[in-house]
């Protein structure tokens, strides 16, 4: 039986990234974690211990780091530990490697130079007085 738990919180909103994908002729579908989410799992993966000198430091497992992040990113079908910890070691390492692109890759970012700046498209270009 797993220790790992999920972290209930709020919608997310509209800024976070959802992805579906296709595993071994399964549909699954994960959504990127807000920081509020992710600052709760870091906390619930760090532990205090002693370094080699006896003075205690906070360390991170990342392994269950990692599986409480698949557990609360994963929306359909929504995953138990139990279920996760059935999984072949493939299609944990897929699912793996789906929940850390969609955390940790880089977001494209479009750099704008100040002649580029153009009015909104949903906006519409202030007139004159008339």
């Amino acid at each position: 039986m797993s220790t790992a738990k999920v972290v209930e919180t709020k919608d997310p909103g509209p800024d976070v990234d959802i992805v579906k994908v296709e595993i071994r002729g399964r549909r699954y579908t994960f959504r990127e974690l807000t920081i509020a989410e992710y600052d709760k799992l870091i906390k619930q993966a760090t532990r205090e211990e002693p370094d080699s000198d006896g003075d205690m430091q906070e360390v991170t497992d990342s392994s269950l780091l990692l599986r409480l992040m698949i557990l609360k990113s994963c929306i359909d079908p929504k995953l138990t530990p139990d279920d996760l910890n059935e999984k072949g070691s493939k299609i944990y390492r897929a699912i793996s490697s789906v929940v850390n692109e969609l955390h940790y890759a880089a977001e494209p970012i479009k750099q704008i130079k100040d002649d580029d700046e153009a009015a909104p498209a949903d906006e519409e270009t202030p007139k004159g007085n008339e």
